[in-house]
């Protein structure tokens, strides 16, 4: 009989060491899921980055060509009226 107590507390430590097994594998997906996580995010981050400043160059870009667009359009523009009969 005073074996029971030895055997329950035995079972107990088993049934412990089972959840914690069982525990240290989910932990271990959850964590590769997060670090997969946490590369993707670095991704669009660097993406929304690269993205926002491609944006910001053909906006500079296409204004610097409007403004000779204009230029050119006034040149054109004085070279016509001055070539107008009077």
């Amino acid at each position: 009989m005073a074996k029971q107590p030895d055997d329950l507390t035995h079972r107990i430590l088993q049934d412990i060491q089972k959840t914690l097994a069982d525990h240290t594998k989910r932990f271990e997906r959850v964590d590769g899921r997060l670090q997969h996580i946490e590369s993707q995010i670095d991704d669009l981050s660097k993406l929304v980055t690269y993205s926002l400043g491609q944006s910001s160059e053909t906006k500079f870009r296409q204004s610097q060509q409007q403004s000779r667009i204009d230029e050119l359009a006034e040149m054109i523009n004085r070279l016509t009226s001055e070539k107008e009969p009077r």
